[in-house]
């Protein structure tokens, strides 16, 4: 039998965005993408001169491919900047198709106010009016905008494109399942069953570049491949 020290790893809670580290496939890392958005900017210019134009970055890819997961470690590198002791109440700000836009854009403005740079998680929920508003205030301050969305966005430039292939996939699930403990098996024979699976080879030809919908899928089989094993022998 294959035990766990954690419930199903397949579950919500553990593919909340920042919970696996982000897959890079070069050298580049986390310290690299927030020293773009660290570089040094004007701040607001004074009258009659011209600001130095603000960074706007985006992290684009589809659905499940880890543009949040990717944006919450770059907000997190950032807070923890000793030169940004004064941040250290700065959020991240997630939106989601049923997010009460008005009340997510005061809180852009508040922060681009307050702050010398605001991610936005799901800036395609943000009407195009609203977004014009953002870049306007962002701009004269010198403020970065770092966003995620599906397509880049008017006005940015993009900081990474998210991708999921086979070097993806295995960190994510070698990070979900590093601490299973086993009795007759270890965790590489659990990963190599999930990959070997009916089940996988399904879920991920329809979800495609959706990898977090296809780990959702793999819930069930976990319950019944593993925490189910001695009952089915």
């Amino acid at each position: 039998m294959i035990e766990s020290t954690k419930s199903n790893p397949f579950c919500s809670r553990f593919l909340q965005p920042g919970h696996i580290p982000f897959c890079f496939p070069g050298t580049e890392s986390i310290s690299q993408l927030a020293d773009r958005i660290r570089a040094p900017r004007g701040t607001r210019a004074p009258r009659g001169k011209t600001a130095q134009a603000a960074l706007r970055l985006s992290i684009v890819g589809p659905h499940g491919s880890g543009k949040s997961t990717l944006l919450h470690q770059v907000w997190q590198e950032l807070r923890s900047d000793r030169q940004s002791d004064c941040l250290s109440d700065s959020r991240l700000i997630v939106l989601h198709s049923s997010s009460n836009k008005l009340a997510a854009l005061r809180s852009i403005l508040r922060q681009i106010h307050r702050d010398p740079w605001c991610l936005i998680d799901g800036y395609e929920q943000i009407p195009r009016w609203a977004q014009f508003l953002i870049i306007a205030r962002a701009k004269p301050r010198g403020v970065a905008l770092c966003v995620t969305a599906h397509r880049l966005p008017w006005m940015f430039q993009t900081l990474w494109e998210t991708r999921v292939d086979a070097q993806v996939e295995s960190h994510v699930i070698e990070c979900l399942l590093a601490d299973v403990a086993a009795k007759d098996c270890g965790p590489t024979s659990v990963i190599s069953d999930l990959f070997q699976s009916p089940h996988w080879a399904a879920s991920r030809q329809k979800h495609q570049e959706n990898l977090r919908e296809s780990l959702f899928d793999m819930y069930d089989w976990w319950q019944a491949t593993v925490d189910d094993f001695p009952r089915s022998r």
